[in-house]
């Protein structure tokens, strides 16, 4: 797992997943409205992913080894991962020549697939990518039929053409009520709705807790502390976190004993400063 990948011209530059996999690899500038400032990723994003794709590659190349009885090399990067990850824009590119344009709330496809909010200031997603069999759905959670009937609304291309005065319309009548109102109207109506929730939210969200994306974790002081869990669970092989994350350099002097060091050779490691 790599910055920047084995071979070419950089690929011993200094990377981290904001350099290789957010910067350079064009999610950045995607995500960038016009005139606005470059949005700052959170932390490990990029790291997170290249994990799960590394162990990706392991599993398949165990699974290849099972076949021909042979090992191999599974590499990965930041960079690749990056320019994978916004595969949609850069796949556009490449066979169309169209460069990708940062979309906006008043500039979108699909002005149904985009954020509003109530009149409390929550903000959540309506997820209308089916533009046309859900848009009868939503005129009837806010009780406007006229939009039926309008021109400019009544199918994907007109609303897409007419992307501003549609947000504008869709601001208002959300702008009536709370999130929590539109959340019930919405469920009532079939609206594909989904909220745009904080990480204390997210915490506390029955959904999340339900589904398994949290996990008490033995602290080496006694008792539990909850944390992220992994994010695959397997049918037949249960699992469960054993300790929290070992202190830097907790297991050297135990890995290096077992990789044959006596304990003369680890303390000149240590003199050397080359272990801590």
């Amino acid at each position: 797992m790599t910055g920047y990948g084995l071979e070419g011209p950089d690929r011993d530059r200094a990377a981290f997943d904001i350099g290789a996999f957010w910067s350079r690899a064009g999610i950045a500038a995607a995500l960038t409205p016009p005139g606005a400032d470059p949005p700052y990723q959170r932390g490990a994003m990029g790291d997170h992913t290249a994990g799960i794709t590394a162990v990706a590659g392991i599993g398949a190349a165990l699974f290849a080894r099972t076949r021909t009885g042979r090992g191999q090399l599974i590499s990965t990067s930041l960079l690749r991962l990056g320019i994978f990850t916004v595969g949609w824009d850069t796949n556009i590119m490449l066979r169309m020549g169209i460069p990708a344009v940062p979309m906006t709330r008043t500039a979108t496809p699909n002005p149904m697939i985009s954020c509003y909010r109530g009149s409390d200031g929550r903000w959540f997603w309506l997820l209308g990518l089916q533009g046309d069999r859900l848009w009868p759905d939503l005129v009837r959670a806010i009780a406007r039929p006229e939009l039926l009937d309008d021109p400019r609304f009544r199918d994907l291309t007109g609303r897409r053409e007419h992307c501003t005065e549609l947000v504008r319309v869709l601001d208002e009548a959300f702008a009536s009520k709370t999130r929590s109102e539109w959340a019930d109207i919405f469920d009532r109506e079939g609206v594909w709705w989904a909220p745009v929730q904080s990480t204390d939210e997210v915490i506390q969200d029955p959904q999340a807790i339900a589904c398994g994306a949290f996990v008490d974790v033995p602290l080496a002081e006694g008792g539990t502390t909850r944390m992220v869990a992994s994010p695959v669970d397997f049918s037949d092989t249960s699992w469960a976190p054993r300790s929290n994350a070992p202190e830097l350099g907790q297991h050297t002097e135990e890995l290096l004993l077992e990789l044959g060091y006596d304990w003369e050779a680890i303390a000149r490691l240590k003199e050397e400063h080359a272990i801590s």
